[in-house]
């Protein structure tokens, strides 16, 4: 028994060396550029392998960049393979985002009335909605409120605009349909009047009379501070 564990340990002696060798042979082969026309491999085992960034295509030395590999942030959403941006559709998909946003507003205007609010009744209120921890200002809720007003009112100009444009196109398809007219294209100024037309007519439908009222005296007031800028000026 003795002897064979002897013989056995002396094998083991003899061939380590033997495969150390055939380690190192087939480490330096496998790191051997193959021809001299090939790039020469790098392990991503390195530490600055990442660090150099990913390989550029447009890195050919001939300056000239193609932008084959350059990143661009899209959404799938607004690509033209989706098919056509109906606006109309998209807000109706989304209209819980506006809901959000006029929820946001009513919460900012009752914030801004309990900052206001003095004595006790504006101690109370400002503990009930939870400004008295100071993580909050007046001033804050206020510049935040007025965002939001200000995207508020343009979403809704917008939403006028685009409902006047629709019904313009729909009146002169209706002419040309009984013939009244023929197809032709309208002249920018009949184009402006029939959508200053349509404007107040959905004004009328969306608030009543008096978004009509509002929004002649906001023409009006533009109409004679633009006026007032070519008068002269006394003294």
């Amino acid at each position: 028994m003795g002897r064979t564990r002897e013989m056995t340990h002396l094998l083991t002696m003899s061939q380590k060396p033997l495969v150390r060798s055939n380690q190192w042979s087939t480490q330096f082969q496998r790191r051997e550029k193959k021809s001299k026309h090939k790039p020469t491999e790098a392990s991503s085992r390195r530490s600055d392998f990442f660090a150099r960034g990913a390989p550029d295509l447009n890195s050919s030395g001939i300056g000239v960049s193609v932008g084959a590999n350059r990143y661009r942030a899209h959404d799938p959403r607004f690509e033209s393979l989706s098919g056509h941006y109906d606006q109309d559709m998209f807000e109706k998909k989304y209209s819980f985002l506006k809901d959000a946003q006029e929820d946001e507003i009513q919460r900012l205007k009752a914030r801004v009335a309990a900052w206001k609010k003095t004595g006790r009744s504006g101690t109370k209120a400002r503990r009930k909605l939870g400004l008295t921890d100071g993580s909050a200002s007046l001033e804050e809720d206020k510049e935040q409120l007025s965002y939001l007003m200000q995207k508020s009112s343009e979403r809704r100009k917008d939403q006028v605009q685009r409902a006047a444009k629709r019904a313009v196109k729909k009146k002169i398809r209706e002419e040309v349909a009984e013939g009244k007219r023929g197809a032709y294209y309208l002249k920018r100024s009949e184009q402006k009047r029939l959508e200053v037309e349509a404007q107040f007519d959905e004004l009328q439908k969306r608030g009543g009379s008096s978004a009509v009222d509002k929004a002649i005296a906001k023409k009006r007031k533009k109409k004679s501070s633009k006026d007032k800028r070519f008068l002269p000026r006394k003294g």
